[in-house]
């Protein structure tokens, strides 16, 4: 399943990244995430911070943007080059690398201050594997951010189904990016565990068994960050929490 995953990511990479290029373009949603990575980091600057699943490089980007030493895994080969190619035309170093996030091979234990993931835990096989292996290259004390949502599961409300419909008019009138053209597996997601689990309950759950001891939760991120143009072509697919987490010393 993980050469399945890959694969669907590398196919995605050039769509996916119109997105995120647009997010760079929100002055206020860029501040607003790294406020909100500086507050679970802390004021030490800079760090060892691993970015798993970094897909163009978004999280990676920004904490390179904020000093941080960053290293960037991700299983698919089309959004690493995507991603190296974005860290170029920012002058940004970043060690970006291809790996399977619950699986970091050549990671020795104890290595990082922080290990970050945005929207990658929902497409994982095992999310358990995952969480264990980040919380083995975490060093005593570190820090595990973890950024997504509800997804799929938001998208069974025929309201929202209506509201999807509607957002992708308004994203190819302002944006010229095409969502509907996007290879959308039905069958391959619908293999993933935590499409139809409540979240960040069935994580936090997850977190406590591996070892991890959880300091925030936090909710509607998104309200934060969208104009309500912006909500009008993505909400449709729910908010975005975020979850900090120590290992333990």
């Amino acid at each position: 399943m993980i050469n399945e995953i890959s694969n669907y990511w590398s196919r995605e990479a050039s769509e996916y990244d119109k997105s995120i290029q647009a997010e760079f373009r929100n002055q206020k949603g860029i501040e607003v995430w790294k406020n909100l990575l500086r507050e679970a980091l802390g004021e030490k600057v800079p760090q060892h911070v691993l970015d798993v699943g970094t897909g163009s490089g978004f999280l990676a980007l920004l904490l390179a943007e904020m000093g941080h030493r960053v290293m960037a895994v991700d299983a698919a080969p089309g959004m690493l080059e995507i991603a190296s190619r974005n860290a170029a035309q920012r002058g940004l170093r970043i060690d970006f690398r291809l790996n399977d996030a619950s699986e970091l091979v050549g990671f020795a234990d104890d290595t990082f201050d922080a290990v970050v993931s945005r929207h990658v835990v929902w497409t994982l096989p095992d999310p358990g594997k995952a969480y264990a292996e980040w919380w083995r290259v975490l060093r005593p004390g570190g820090k595990l951010i973890v950024i997504d949502g509800n997804w799929y599961l938001n998208l069974r409300s025929p309201f929202r189904r209506a509201w999807q419909f509607f957002a992708w008019i308004l994203i190819f009138l302002s944006e010229g990016y095409k969502p509907w053209k996007r290879d959308r597996n039905e069958e391959f997601l619908q293999k993933l565990p935590l499409i139809d689990r409540l979240r960040p309950q069935e994580d936090q759950k997850i977190l406590n068994a591996c070892g991890f001891k959880i300091i925030t939760v936090k909710s509607n991120i998104n309200s934060q960050i969208r104009s309500i143009f912006e909500h009008l072509k993505t909400g449709y697919w729910g908010d975005t929490f975020m979850i900090v987490a120590v290992k333990q010393a």
